[in-house]
């Protein structure tokens, strides 16, 4: 059965978060130290919290040029309130983004990976917006189960939504 990869384009509405920064680390463990972080500071039935159950993983897009090396680990929220040290608040611009689902084993996760840059790549209109600011995301859903609880090397099926924001080439500043 040959797997069918799918690159699309969708709007995003700007929104606010709560989030953890984090480095990128071999073992994938500064992901789940975040979410266990911000767990403890923004419980999942926060009146803040907007949305669908979901947690985003945030990506500052100019670090595509070179290796990405901080994340963010975060909740989208209908407002900030009391931000507790440690946490961040995140302005969220909204916005076209190319969007991928990756579900599936890790070899499928690299394989939409390498779809979605081939297709930035490739794309005679748009391209990646690495302007200071943007943030590519991926939305990890916390139901029926929590992957950010789960150390990286024990999940079998990758399952998330990649959304990098991207702008049409011919609106290049």
């Amino acid at each position: 059965m040959q797997e069918t990869i799918t690159v699309d384009l969708v709007e995003v509405s700007s929104f606010k978060a709560l989030a953890v920064r984090t480095g990128m680390t071999p073992d994938k463990s500064g992901t789940r130290v975040a979410w266990s972080k911000l767990a403890e500071h923004v419980p999942l039935d926060d009146a803040r919290l907007a949305g669908k159950p979901a947690a985003y993983v945030f990506i500052p897009q100019q670090q595509w040029n070179k290796e990405v090396d901080t994340l963010w680990i975060g909740l989208e929220v209908r407002e900030f309130g009391a931000v507790p040290d440690g946490i961040e608040k995140l302005a969220i611009n909204g916005g076209i983004c190319a969007s991928a689902r990756v579900l599936g084993d890790e070899a499928h996760m690299w394989r939409v990976y390498e779809t979605m840059f081939s297709w930035l790549e490739q794309s005679k209109d748009y391209e990646l917006d690495q302007r200071d600011g943007i943030f590519g995301m991926e939305t990890v859903p916390l139901e029926p189960l929590n992957a950010l609880t789960i150390p990286y090397k024990d999940i079998e099926i990758f399952n998330f939504t990649m959304l990098y924001p991207v702008r049409r080439k011919a609106d290049r500043e």
